[in-house]
């Protein structure tokens, strides 16, 4: 018999059941259940998955990684396997010149290399721990050029929705418009004039519905290749883009941010480190290296026998004294980069903030624009259904009700584009300051 305990376990086990077993149901009984809407955040993080440009950067990651190990070996001993012989002419048996007193020198080691003062391995290390330091910045930086283009894309798309939405309400109402005219006409309380204008507002829409649709299949089609979808088809609808509510943050926060995550100045830190880095690898060639030596094995002239194993140790000292001035060219070649480096940097700076200066400016006229176009769009809407009463009430012409209608559908048009363009606003100052663009709910329905 089952426990209070194991039912208590498999209840929620059948609700689930359950739920699935009516989720089927519904499908069966609706057909197939809709895809979830894409938001913007899912669209950049399918495309950070998916786009070849992110694997590269992370290839190229892993390589100045690897490197960066291996110039770290460089610092540690060194083991390895020595084996040579070496003739030497005779005259009589007796060697011309000695090679270990014999005719014949046999060689045999196991040899171990222990690096003791060695400034320009160091150096190497330093600048390829730099080196791997500016590939991660610049993966970061791929990261931000494919959310730009994924951003344009996505709200490319979205403002096509937005305009074939206004076209088919337009469409919808003339229709409407034009059925009534077509029944007043027949009862003869309508012109053909009325009737000729409202199959022209009817034609209208329909223009707008032709010339949208090729530019919202495009930009379908551009945001699928982008998120790595198999077609446009396979694109789920988009997130309902509406006016944003949030408040742009201050300016000099966005400059004080920018300077701390933007990709950019921090590559360009990367490399003044890395440019310092090769400045002392060039200085320490002019210091001396030694390395410690050990060997264990043969160095005879007979044939190697157990007892001709024996110890080797050396200490080494190489210090360079004259090249004819290489080092000196190669110390200010590197100097000179440094010194570029710095001021690429400085440039970089300034360029961001004259950037982040003016997107900021479109930004707050792309919010003033919207404000402007809500304000219009609710007076257009309010005349066109003032319009409308009157018409289908006959006291007004079907000039008048055209012309309500058109200003009507140019408003929403006006103000699809002022909602994108705040919207899109906001995603470049993400990007300006070095962060990912994120979208935001629909909290704000369009008139």
């Amino acid at each position: 018999m089952d426990s209070p305990t194991s039912r208590r376990r498999l209840v929620p086990i059948l609700a689930l059941a359950a739920s699935l077993v009516s989720g089927w149901t519904s499908a069966l009984a609706g057909g197939p259940i809709p895809a979830p809407a894409l938001s913007l955040d899912q669209a950049i993080q399918r495309a950070l998955a998916s786009q070849a440009q992110i694997r590269e950067a992370e290839h190229i990651v892993a390589q100045h990684a690897a490197l960066q190990r291996a110039a770290s070996a460089d610092l540690l001993p060194a083991l390895s396997l020595a084996g040579g012989g070496i003739w030497a002419e005779t005259e009589s048996g007796q060697p011309l010149w000695a090679s270990a007193n014999g005719a014949r020198e046999l060689i045999g080691q196991l040899q171990l290399s222990v690096p003791l003062y060695a400034p320009q391995a160091r150096a190497l290390e330093a600048l390829a721990r730099d080196q791997a330091a500016v590939a991660q910045y610049q993966a970061r930086q791929a990261r931000l050029l494919v959310a730009a283009q994924v951003t344009a894309a996505y709200y490319r798309l979205a403002l096509s929705d937005n305009e074939l939405d206004v076209w088919r309400r337009a469409l919808s109402a003339a229709q409407d418009i034009l059925s009534a005219t077509q029944k007043s006409y027949r009862a003869g309380t309508r012109s053909q004039l009325d009737l000729t204008q409202a199959r022209l507002t009817v034609s209208t829409a329909l223009a707008g519905l032709d010339q949208t649709q090729p530019l919202e299949a495009a930009a379908r089609g551009v945001l699928a290749l982008q998120t790595a979808y198999a077609s446009a088809a396979a694109l789920p609808p988009l997130v309902a883009s509406a006016a944003p509510r949030r408040e742009l943050p201050l300016e000099a926060a966005l400059v004080d941010r920018a300077a701390r995550a933007q990709p950019l100045l921090q590559v360009a830190e990367g490399q003044i480190q890395a440019a310092h880095a090769l400045l002392r690898y060039h200085r320490a060639a002019r210091l001396p290296v030694v390395k410690a030596n050990l060997g264990y094995g043969w160095d005879t002239v007979a044939s190697p026998q157990a007892r001709n194993l024996g110890w080797a140790a050396s200490v080494t000292l190489q210090m360079p004294l004259f090249g004819f001035g290489r080092n000196r060219d190669r110390i200010d070649a590197a100097h000179e980069h440094l010194e570029a480096m710095e001021a690429g940097k400085a440039a970089l700076l300034l360029q961001i903030r004259s950037r982040m200066a003016a997107d900021y400016g479109a930004a707050q006229a792309a919010d003033n624009a919207l404000r402007n176009d809500q304000t219009l769009a609710r007076e257009a809407r309010a005349v066109y259904d003032m319009t409308r009463k009157g018409y289908l009430a006959g006291a007004l012409s079907g000039l008048a009700l055209q012309q309500a209608e058109n200003n009507w559908v140019q408003a929403r048009l006006r103000l699809a584009g002022a909602a994108i363009r705040a919207r899109l606003a906001r995603a470049q100052l993400a990007l300006d300051s070095g962060l990912l663009p994120a979208g935001e709910p629909n909290t704000e329905e369009m008139p």
